[in-house]
């Protein structure tokens, strides 16, 4: 792969994906701990499950209305991910990239006091047998495995918010789309 196209796949704004009002509100969370066995529950058998199950769709039922997600992903490419529908078509952009990817649970959560907020930790496995569309790069088939913290606020019994760190270039790199930078 050409270090242009490389530098095309990194530096690719998702135009049609990031038509969101910019001057959205970043969702508040409740101020009240969060039951930890809900939180367990909610993150295994909901946000973890509509992933590993590929039903995209799920998160409807999880998350509010107003739900922002911010990852790696979304600020590298300046995607606006907030509400419903955008979160679905990112589960989607991400599944279709890597059908077989699979989530597991790594470690116990990390609850916060006083505010509906918690962080999982996560290993995410799979390959890149699908295409990343936009910008149209077909799979080289090649597997992956990273890990990562997501952390989740939430209002009521669905989440509203979701800050996550990953490696992206590492896992880009897994993948065989980044073949990094050397110094001379």
């Amino acid at each position: 792969m050409t270090k242009k196209l490389n530098t095309i796949i990194f530096l690719y704004k998702l135009d049609f994906l990031s038509e969101v009002d910019v001057s959205f509100q970043s969702p508040v969370p409740d101020a009240v701990s969060l039951d930890r066995a809900f939180a367990v529950n909610w993150y295994a058998d909901g946000w973890i499950d509509c992933w590993n199950s590929n039903r995209p769709e799920r998160v409807r039922e999880i998350v509010t209305e107003d739900f922002v997600l911010d990852s790696p992903t979304t600020r590298h490419t300046g995607w606006r991910v907030q509400g419903h529908e955008a979160t679905v078509a990112y589960v989607k952009y991400v599944l279709t990239a890597y059908p077989d990817l699979q989530w597991q649970v790594t470690a116990p959560p990390m609850f916060a006091d006083g505010i509906a907020r918690v962080g999982y930790f996560w290993n995410g496995t799979g390959h890149f047998s699908g295409r990343i569309d936009p910008p149209g790069v077909e799979g080289t088939g090649r597997p992956f495995e990273f890990a990562g913290i997501e952390v989740f606020e939430f209002r009521g019994d669905r989440a509203c918010r979701l800050y996550a760190t990953y490696d992206l270039i590492g896992l880009m790199k897994q993948v065989g789309l980044y073949k990094g930078v050397t110094a001379r």
